[in-house]
């Protein structure tokens, strides 16, 4: 079985891939399944999808470093913004699957690229899901972007709700 748990960094995201160890533990599907019955452990992966900085076409305005004084193109501070956060996202992915590898379930994490449209973010995991043939989706109520006083769920968990391929596990 391979499930997906997608992660943005929110409390909820972190909940839900929390919540999804303990679902996997009640049912025995833990550290007692042997390593080599592939079957019975599931195969978790954690997914985040990086956020798009649109920087409009015409714009030429420069940013100056506050270390150095030097000027830069706002598309070169946006790409390097762009590498930053990837590269953290990096880092953050292999401390959770280093952190949920030691409760016994296979473990692999992935970087999608994002978009302005959570409309397009949810297309885009959706095709992820097929292409890996994914087995279930879990993820929080809401994002980063969500406002979780409302009850309601954020963008792309909607999106994903309504056009998944598989089953969706929202965890509020």
């Amino acid at each position: 079985m391979k499930i997906l748990a997608l992660v943005d960094g929110s409390e909820h995201s972190l909940k839900a891939l929390d919540y999804l160890i303990q679902l996997l533990n009640q049912f025995g599907s833990s550290q007692n399944t042997s390593k080599n019955n592939t079957k019975n452990n599931p195969e978790i992966i954690i997914l985040n999808v990086l956020p798009t900085f649109h920087t409009p076409s015409g714009i030429k305005t420069e940013i100056k470093s506050i270390k150095d004084n030097k000027s830069i193109s706002l598309d070169e501070y946006t790409n390097k913004v762009k590498e930053t956060i990837k590269t953290e996202w990096i880092k953050n992915l292999e401390e959770l699957k280093t952190k949920y590898e030691k409760t016994g379930f296979r473990t692999r994490t992935k970087i999608l690229k994002g978009s302005h449209s959570s409309r397009y973010i949810a297309y885009s995991i959706i095709k992820f899901v097929d292409d890996q043939r994914v087995d279930l989706i879990v993820l929080g109520s809401v994002g980063l972007g969500g406002i979780s006083k409302n009850r309601a769920l954020g963008s792309v968990t909607r999106n994903l709700a309504e056009i998944s391929t598989c089953p969706v596990l929202i965890v509020p």
